[in-house]
């Protein structure tokens, strides 16, 4: 369904930070990145890994907050994709409505989901890494 794409990260949620530290020990992860999205209302820590990472996400309020019974928990698999926006409106034309009328800004991607209706229960997050003036000017 989703041309063009490679796996970017496993977002799983957790209660608080306390749960986030204690998964990244567990898991043996290490912190290579953190944002705040604003439109969730969570704090997102993204772990080191060369095929993908796991996106610890702790909610400060809001609906992510009750997710799994306000137990936290697998979430969602992300795609990186290149055209968020060209893949959007393929979908669009192929009658599946994602999440987010626009895309949403999350550090330094921007970000839709494809609600778990269309993929048999699974929530997909379709992810574009937004081109940052650092990024340009590295060789």
């Amino acid at each position: 369904m989703v041309r063009g794409s490679r796996l970017h990260h496993v977002g799983i949620i957790c209660r608080d930070r306390v749960q986030a530290n204690e998964t990244a020990a567990l898991l043996g992860l290490h912190t290579a990145s953190e944002t705040y999205v604003d439109c969730y209302e969570a704090d997102c820590i993204f772990t080191e890994g060369s095929q993908g990472c796991i996106e610890l996400i702790i909610p400060r309020g809001g609906k992510l907050a009750q997710f799994n019974k306000g137990v936290g928990g697998l979430h969602h698999i992300a795609l990186e994709v290149d055209d968020l926006a060209a893949e959007s409106a393929r979908l669009n034309a192929e009658g599946v409505e994602l999440l987010e009328d626009t895309p949403v800004e999350a550090g330094d991607l921007l970000i839709n989901f494809i609600p778990p209706i269309y993929t048999r229960g699974v929530i997909v997050e379709l992810v574009q890494t937004r081109s940052t003036p650092e990024r340009e000017e590295s060789p």
